[in-house]
């Protein structure tokens, strides 16, 4: 193969490469961020999830004791559990066990937590 030759199949690979790698990019780009949500519901652990807590005196104290081995979850309406993305939330163990407004966003069955407070 010429020298001629090499540098037109390189060129070609290269920009076939590069068009494919563009078209990634807008694709990635054109999905939709998931959009903030607000869900009523309690924060749990995974062992015991919708189920009753039977570990310590309260329900915060069962959650906190469980998740020593587990991780958090978020119990919604019909006692959906979901898991929660970002485990290191820092209101998470605040509100363990307890009713809350969970505010963040959802993709399939997991939370993205971005605020908690005290169901009102």
């Amino acid at each position: 193969m010429s020298s001629k030759a090499r540098w037109f199949a390189g060129t070609v690979a290269i920009l076939a490469f590069v068009s494919v790698g563009a078209g990634r990019v807008t694709l990635a780009q054109t999905k939709e961020a998931p959009k903030a949500q607000t869900w009523a519901g309690k924060i749990s652990d995974n062992h015991c999830g919708a189920k009753k807590h039977t570990m310590g005196k309260s329900d915060a104290e069962c959650v906190t004791a469980c998740v020593q081995n587990g991780e958090y979850v978020f119990v919604g309406d019909k006692d959906k559990v979901f898991t929660i993305a970002n485990q290191k939330f820092e209101d998470l163990k605040k509100f363990a066990g307890q009713t809350v407004e969970l505010t963040g966003t959802a993709e399939g069955d997991k939370i993205t937590v971005t605020k908690i407070a005290a169901k009102k």
